[in-house]
């Protein structure tokens, strides 16, 4: 679907050569954001009260939001490395839209 939506069109951005471009970045991103959802979620279920069902739908809220903070500056580098818009490289690829795109 990215290869589809890249500037060129999907033979311009590599066809089916590389098609696990990105696989690095999301690996990368999977784990870190898991932890932070069990982290904040167990915190924040344990603080509010774990048999409370409002309590446990907040900590999911508090859980996601917080693994948000990795897993969506991740999708936009694994994206752009389909799309072959960056560097196939994870840590260079990130590098390369800071520098264009800034943080917001």
């Amino acid at each position: 679907k990215t290869r589809l939506q890249a500037p060129g069109g999907f033979r311009q951005a590599g066809g089916f050569s590389g098609i696990y471009r990105g696989l690095g970045a999301a690996a990368a991103g999977s784990v870190p954001g898991a932890a932070l959802f069990f982290t904040a979620y167990e915190r924040t279920k344990h603080t509010l009260g774990a048999e409370n069902t409002s309590a446990q739908v907040l900590a999911a809220s508090v859980g996601e939001t917080v693994a948000c903070s990795v897993r969506v500056p991740v999708e936009n580098v694994k994206q752009n490395q389909q799309a072959g818009k960056i560097d196939a490289r994870l840590l260079s690829g990130a590098s390369q839209i800071l520098r264009e795109s800034g943080v917001g």
